[in-house]
């Protein structure tokens, strides 16, 4: 009778009993994964919406003051209440180093002139600025937004980019991209979104080594490996 008593209270869970814990389990996992997904998807989509808006503002910009913003020139009697706007030389382009390099002269003024004018949020213009959200935009997803003119017809992965301006995408707020911004499925699901899904075409396309190979990102690849070059104002 000792012996079947011991034997009773040292007995394990029953198959039924490890398969609810196993269940349970799953569902924990699974809730998990999904809930991962649906923060993705509200990322990617909050982040064309910006991209969406910084196009719109621009233009009503364009019709409000007949200027690109960072362009603009007579800004102190034209947009007063610009802090630390500089003119541009207003042959509606908007110079510097490009949307993917450090930006540089009118560059550095087109988010503070759309704030200025109350066309675009995000941006809140300090005299000294020093991260995402001062003086260019914070990306939904990642990094934020720069912008800039190219003619150079080789932009990121696109040899034939057409000329015109673009938004680049990158990770630090005062440097070149340096292809470290967004995976290649989230820079896929962007450009599927906003363009053709093609890293190397169309008017979104990726910069980055290894982000997409012959137009095809590489989306099993988990690693933060692209920037994006986002054609707005076409």
């Amino acid at each position: 009778t000792m012996q079947f008593e011991n034997r009773r209270s040292e007995r394990g869970f029953t198959l039924v009993e490890l398969a609810i814990v196993m269940i349970i389990i799953g569902l924990l996992i699974g809730g998990i994964l999904k809930g991962q997904e649906l923060i993705a998807n509200a990322q990617v989509g909050a982040t064309v919406s910006q991209v969406k808006s910084i196009d719109a503002a621009t233009t009503t910009f364009r019709d409000k003051y007949d200027s690109v913003p960072g362009d603009m020139d007579n800004v102190a009697t034209r947009l007063s209440n610009c802090t630390g706007c500089v003119d541009g030389d207003g042959d509606g382009r908007i110079e510097g180093n490009g949307p993917l390099g450090n930006p540089n002269g009118e560059e550095q003024h087109v988010f503070r002139m759309l704030s200025a004018s109350d066309l675009l949020g995000g941006v809140k213009n300090p005299a000294a600025p020093g991260e995402w959200g001062d003086i260019y935009p914070e990306a939904k997803i990642a990094g934020g937004f720069h912008a800039g003119y190219d003619n150079s017809g080789t932009l990121g992965d696109n040899n034939s980019s057409p000329a015109g301006h673009y938004l680049g995408l990158v990770s630090t707020w005062n440097a070149a991209g340096n292809d470290d911004t967004l995976t290649p499925n989230e820079a896929a699901r962007i450009d599927t979104k906003l363009d053709d899904g093609k890293g190397n075409s169309g008017s979104v396309f990726s910069d980055g080594n290894n982000c997409s190979t012959n137009g095809d990102y590489d989306q099993e690849n988990a690693a933060e490996i692209c920037d994006l070059a986002i054609r707005f104002q076409n």
